[in-house]
């Protein structure tokens, strides 16, 4: 029985690298860049809640505020350029002023297939490579393309291979994980796009939870 078990794990790892062996990037970006042009829309914007959020917008000094509602924040996309995270219902001088938590967003690997052209930036630099591949799941290892070499600084991005897209993204910062985020999509409309982001710190194993809420597509 013994035996069996052990050749049964032995023939499991070898499909996975079977795999890897026979696919190649850019494969993978062509799919990724096919699927992102179908599930997501050229622009779009959508509101973010988060308690982090929630509590620095009730810091805001009163006369920086305008509108006809709560100042909220939302992220605007563009194919091409990304993602910029903004504050409605403020004047427009301070609409940036949460734009530090853009990487909040580039952790999640959410932008790297919505908009291909950062993962193209990654692959052009030959930072890069499959990691495991198995029928439902795909595992890319990936460095930072202003780095000077492949060091102990990098990511695993899991990628769905139904929808292409980046269920998990796992960073390791000198060999050790230290942020991990988890993605969850779902349809609205006729695009499919993600609904919540959970980042958890690897060394106190704490969360912060990203709801998206209220999609606007297009302009």
């Amino acid at each position: 029985m013994k035996k069996v078990v052990i050749l049964m794990a032995l023939c499991m790892g070898l499909s996975w690298t079977v795999l890897a062996a026979d696919e190649k990037i850019e494969d993978i970006y062509r799919n990724i860049v096919r699927n992102s042009k179908v599930q997501t829309p050229g622009y779009y914007t959508v509101k973010i809640e988060n308690k982090s959020f929630e509590d620095a917008l009730e810091e805001l000094p009163k006369e920086i505020l305008e509108g006809n509602g709560d100042p909220r924040v939302v992220i605007e996309f563009k194919r091409g350029e990304g993602v910029r995270i903004l504050i409605e219902n403020i004047k427009e001088e301070y609409r940036s002023l949460f734009s530090m938590y853009e990487e909040y967003f580039k952790f999640s690997g959410i932008s790297k297939v919505q908009n291909p052209a950062e993962l193209r930036e990654i692959i052009d630099s030959d930072k890069i490579r499959i990691y495991k591949s198995g029928p439902e799941v795909l595992v890319l290892q990936a460095w930072d393309p202003a780095s000077e070499k492949k060091d102990d600084n990098f990511a695993y991005f899991y990628l769905d291979r139904n929808r292409w897209v980046i269920s998990e993204a796992l960073y390791y910062l000198d060999g050790n994980p230290y942020v991990k985020a988890q993605n969850s999509y779902k349809s609205f409309g006729k695009y499919y796009m993600p609904y919540k982001i959970v980042l958890t710190n690897m060394n106190d194993n704490t969360n912060d939870t990203f709801f998206f809420k209220d999609y606007q597509f297009d302009r």
